[in-house]
This record gives C-alpha cells, sequence and structure tokens, in this order.
C-alpha cells in the first residue's frame, strides 16, 4: 500500500515537468496553423531575395500555409535581421540569414542591435554561390587587371556599386586595396537597385553572385571579368578566375540560410527544418539552383550553426584585408 502510494506521489510531482515538454510537442503536430512571415533583409531582385522565395514556395505547400516573405532593406541588412531578433519566439517568423547579416555585419560595426550568434536558432543552410566581377559593357576593359589599369588612369571617373555591408561591399574593397587604385563605392540598399544603375551606365563595376549574372550572361549592357573561386566554373568554363589574373585573395560566396528568434522551442525549429530539407531536395528546386550555378547546402540545425561560425571567421579575415575602419 505503501509503495503504491509512493508511485502515485512520484507521478504527480512529474506532471508539472512533464507538461511543458508535452505541450511543446502538440503545439509543434499543430504547427503552423497560419502564415509565417519570412523577414528578407534586403530589397527585392538581389541574390538573397531570388533564392529565398524559391524556397519559401515549396515550404508553403509543405506546410499548407504561406511563407509570406516581407523585404525589410536598409543598413546592410541590419534592420531586417534585427527585427527578427527581437520578434516573438513562436514560429512565425523567421529569418533568411545572409553571409551579410550573419557574418560581415559583426565584422564591420561597432555595435549591432543583435548577436549573430546568439539571438537566433538555426533552421537550415539553403544555398551557396560564388561571385562574379562584371562591368558596365561601355568600360574598354576585358578582364580584372585591365579594370584595375582603368580605374587607376580614370581617378575621379569610375566608381563600384554594392549594397551596404554585404560581400560585394568588402570585395569592391579588397579589390581597392590589392589594386592601388582609388575609386569610390557606391552603396545601395540591396543587389538590384545596384544592378539598374549598372545598366544605365551610372556606376562602372560590380561583384554579383552567379544567380544574378547567369540570367543576364547574354545582355550586351555587361560584360563579365572574372569569378572569385579557386577553379573555373563548369558552367562559365571561359570565365577566367581572379585568382589566375593575380588576385588570388579574391575567393568568396554568397550563402543563405533560415533562422528563427532564439528561444523558438526546438521541435518547431525541427518542423522548419524537415520543411525546409524537403524544399531544397525537391528536383525543380535542384534543377533550377543548378542553373544558376548555386550549390544547396542543407543540413541539420547544428550543421548551419557551424557554418555560420565558420564563415564568421572568415569574412572577418576578409575584412581585415580589406582595411575598411568599423561602422
Amino acid at each position: 500500500m505503501m509503495l503504491e502510494r509512493r508511485t502515485a506521489l512520484s507521478m504527480l510531482l512529474a506532471l508539472p515537468m512533464a507538461a511543458p515538454a508535452l505541450s511543446s510537442r502538440a503545439w509543434a503536430q499543430s504547427y503552423p496553423a497560419r502564415p509565417i512571415r519570412t523577414i528578407l533583409p534586403f530589397a527585392p531582385g538581389g541574390v538573397t531575395d531570388v533564392s529565398a522565395r524559391y524556397v519559401a514556395q515549396l515550404m508553403s505547400t509543405s506546410f499548407g500555409q504561406n511563407l509570406i516573405i516581407e523585404n525589410r532593406s536598409g543598413g546592410g541588412g541590419a534592420i531586417g535581421a534585427t527585427a527578427a531578433a527581437r520578434a516573438e519566439p513562436d514560429g512565425y517568423t523567421i529569418l533568411v540569414a545572409s553571409s551579410a547579416t550573419h557574418s560581415i555585419l559583426p565584422a564591420m560595426q561597432e555595435k549591432l542591435d543583435y548577436d549573430a550568434i546568439k539571438s537566433f536558432a538555426p533552421i537550415s543552410g539553403m544555398s551557396n554561390a560564388p561571385y562574379l566581377l562584371i562591368c558596365n559593357a561601355d568600360l574598354p576593359v576585358k578582364n580584372a587587371k585591365e579594370l584595375a589599369g582603368y580605374a587607376k588612369a580614370n581617378v575621379g571617373k569610375f566608381n563600384f556599386a554594392a549594397p551596404t555591408g554585404t560581400p560585394p561591399h568588402i570585395l569592391a574593397h579588397v579589390f581597392k586595396e590589392l589594386t592601388g587604385a582609388d575609386f569610390p563605392v557606391a552603396l545601395y540598399r540591396g543587389g538590384g537597385p545596384a544592378m539598374a544603375d549598372l545598366f544605365a551606365s551610372q556606376v562602372h563595376a560590380i561583384f554579383q553572385p552567379t544567380t544574378i549574372v547567369i540570367p543576364i550572361l547574354d545582355d550586351k549592357r555587361v560584360r563579365v571579368l572574372g569569378i572569385a573561386t579557386a577553379q573555373r566554373s563548369g558552367m562559365m568554363p571561359d570565365v577566367p578566375t581572379l585568382a589566375e589574373q593575380g588576385f588570388p585573395q579574391l575567393i568568396a560566396n554568397s550563402w543563405n540560410g533560415l533562422c528563427a528568434p532564439a528561444g523558438t522551442p526546438a521541435p518547431i525549429v525541427d518542423r522548419l527544418n524537415k520543411a525546409a530539407l524537403d524544399a531544397l531536395n525537391a528536383p525543380e528546386l535542384k534543377a533550377k539552383f543548378g542553373s544558376l550555378g548555386i550549390t544547396i547546402i542543407a543540413g541539420s540545425p547544428e550543421q548551419f550553426g557551424a557554418f555560420m561560425r565558420d564563415e564568421a571567421v572568415r569574412w572577418d579575415g576578409l575584412v581585415k584585408a580589406a582595411k575598411m575602419p568599423k561602422m
């Protein structure tokens, strides 16, 4: 009799501890019950926007609820990332994280309103694409060395373009430092507006990922000068690497992934991860990303967290190579 009472008492004492776990699992089973706000911290038309919209569309189908893209540009991605970090950790706000928000801004900014690691729960990586150096086709140059010479000979008449606080921003300054050329870097809220000005000859050169450049390879208004990879791309074998042109430091890529606010319950993160992996493994997405020179970096939340930490260290080194002062 005494044993039965003790067993009953221990079961009653365990209930308060078990209840949160049971509640969390039950919540995850019914999740999502409404659309998911997906903060994209850049203007429409850039690499992050392009990649995220493909994935969001397939995740919406998987969930039976829409992932609604909300472009919150400004501050090189800091405004959108801050909004996501401060959102309720209930799974109904997620962030399209990027090399800009989680690698470059922490290396460039004296102070951010979010911690790139502690403020977020990683969900999954999405895409990784190398950068190309391109210029307006009116310039009388055909490779990176000639561009450097042209920039030196046309001080005050030549400039670069870049979205603020992004890989192209850093790469433009690394190129400037390596070549000894003196030129301004015009800053934009996103890659879309920067490309519009490149087409209009308002700016002369820019680093852009394959996702943006491959669809416009036949456009006579732009010229590809080199790719920022260790080896030539199988998709563009005639485009020389910047390394073989004398700039081995210029090896860089643009990555994107999904994060939730820190404190989001693990079962919700797992549900988001599963939907993301289903989308990233879909044959139609693989074909689309492959046609744009994108490598898929799907994986577990733990793998994506480790990837982000490694990338932060690598981009910190590039920022130092560019000799850019903290902003």
